[in-house]
């Protein structure tokens, strides 16, 4: 499957800003706002005594965050782009409708013209350090009626403090990573192992490999120049050696998508296998559709056309993308990927959330997937964080979802070949907000289990292991230094 300094709260945005006007209407209800920030990834947050009123600052301890995306917490149309301002530097405003506006500001870019009908997840621009800022953040505001309103995102009201505290993003409707789960058993002992990608200037990706009961005490280097910021890393056996290897989708205009092979050591030098896959706004996933031993890419095309393209592993490259699915996984929607009817051939799932929370699945015909089917109807809620993995072991995917708040519970839904049973409460402690959790065979009894990276000052690792009935066992600390803030963890 998957020593850095803070910048004083009263560095991020020093004085009082001047604050650009926001249109005044009768406000309609609150729109369902997530995260301005990708997927998964978790950033401290804070409010101090200069700021904005309701306003709250966003940021990656040590200035992880610089040139990262700001994304648009609803869909709605960009009505403001400015430049230049001397309190916000260069923001973005969106109109929601209803009198609801949202407002990301001290963007280092801008990347969305002003008209544009954006939809969650899609890039406003690049996080930055213009205007009365001294330190790289996201400024973030919701606006009503004219007026700063509390911010709540991914059904979280956020607390107002000097003090940071965390929050992971729910904001899965634009580009950025599918995060459902993918395979990470990069030496093919039948353990899944860890892996980060720091992105930055830098670029590396660091292993550190399970021994059973433990990931290596020491994260070793295993790339030195893999998956740039921006673009979107996953894991999977494009080769079919039975050793999982790296994948990173560069997104853009250019859209490449490169392949590191692993020699169960370390990773092979990067080498293009497509130049041309999932755009920016598209959500990359690998699995093995055809079921030859060979994962394969997938994207979801979201906007209007809710497409699925997937291109064939032929070992040493991707071949032509072709449509498998002409509707399946809307704007705002969680898709993933897994095998849920245990042929061998990895099918598409996707947790609607919202307001709905129903679950469907797409099976993998081996050169198409068929129609889609409501298999479930009320799981992984707005702002919690779903994964796909088989915890009892049958070979049948089955569905996780991760509480991601105060109550840390986890809950799964069983296979049964056809759609998930009921969803029962497997653990009631774990993967609390602003940790970011997945899934994984991490003692190789093939069953999955679940891993959290704590991230923030700790940076442990914590598993459950699956006791393959009913629970997942408490969280134990497998490492206790791995998986940075602003680095994607796997």
């Amino acid at each position: 499957m998957r020593s850095r300094i803070l910048l004083s709260v009263t560095a991020l945005s020093a004085g009082v800003l001047l604050i650009p006007p926001a249109p005044a209407a009768a406000a309609g209800p609150r729109p369902d706002f997530r995260a301005p920030w990708p997927c998964g990834q978790v950033r401290d947050y804070y409010h101090h005594s200069g700021e904005v009123a309701n306003a709250i600052d966003f940021n990656i301890a040590g200035s992880g965050d610089l040139g990262t995306p700001a994304l648009a917490s609803a869909p709605g149309t960009v009505i403001e782009t400015v430049t230049g301002h001397p309190g916000y530097g260069n923001y973005v405003r969106v109109d929601h409708g209803g009198s609801w506006t949202s407002l990301v500001a001290h963007l280092d870019r801008i990347t969305a013209a002003r008209g544009r009908w954006v939809d969650y997840g899609a890039e406003l621009g690049k996080v930055g350090s213009t205007g009365n800022s001294t330190g790289p953040h996201l400024h973030y505001e919701q606006e009503a009626d004219g007026g700063n309103q509390p911010i709540v995102i991914d059904g979280v009201a956020l607390r107002y403090s000097e003090a940071a505290a965390k929050h992971t993003s729910g904001n899965c409707g634009g580009g950025g990573p599918l995060l459902g789960g993918s395979p990470a058993d990069f030496d093919g002992d039948g353990k899944d192992d860890i892996v980060t990608f720091t992105h930055g200037a830098n670029a590396d990706v660091y292993v550190a490999k399970s021994t059973g009961t433990a990931f290596d005490g020491t994260s070793v280097k295993w790339h030195d120049y893999f998956a740039l910021s921006g673009e979107v890393p996953l894991t999977g056996d494009f080769t079919g050696d039975g050793k999982d290897d790296i994948v990173t989708f560069t997104q853009g205009s250019s859209a490449d998508v490169y392949v590191a092979p692993s020699t169960g050591t370390g990773f092979g030098a990067a080498a293009k296998w497509h130049d041309f896959f999932a755009p920016s706004g598209e959500i990359p996933a690998v699995g093995d559709f055809d079921g030859d031993g060979k994962d394969d890419i997938a994207t979801f095309t979201r906007g209007t056309a809710n497409d699925v393209y997937v291109a064939l592993s032929t070992g040493t490259g991707f071949g032509a993308g072709v449509k498998w699915h002409d509707w399946f996984a809307l704007n705002g929607e969680f898709p993933a990927v897994g095998d849920v009817d245990g042929d061998g051939k990895d099918d598409l799932i996707v947790f609607t959330q919202g307001s709905t929370n129903d679950v469907y699945v797409a099976l993998s015909t081996g050169t198409g997937f068929g129609p889609a089917a409501k298999v479930h109807d009320n799981f992984a809620l707005a702002g919690e964080q779903p994964r796909v993995a088989d915890v009892n072991g049958d070979g049948k995917d089955d569905i996780v979802t991760f509480t991601n708040n105060g109550l840390g519970d986890v809950w799964v839904a069983v296979s049964d070949g056809r759609g998930f049973g009921p969803g029962v409460k497997w653990n009631d402690w774990f993967a609390p907000n602003g940790e970011f959790p997945y899934t994984g065979d991490f003692d190789g009894d093939g069953r999955d289990d679940i891993v959290t990276f704590t991230k923030g000052a700790t940076n442990d690792v914590f598993v459950g292991l699956s006791n393959g009935t009913s629970a997942f066992g408490a969280g134990v600390k497998w490492h206790d230094f791995f998986g940075l803030d602003g680095e994607t963890t796997l």
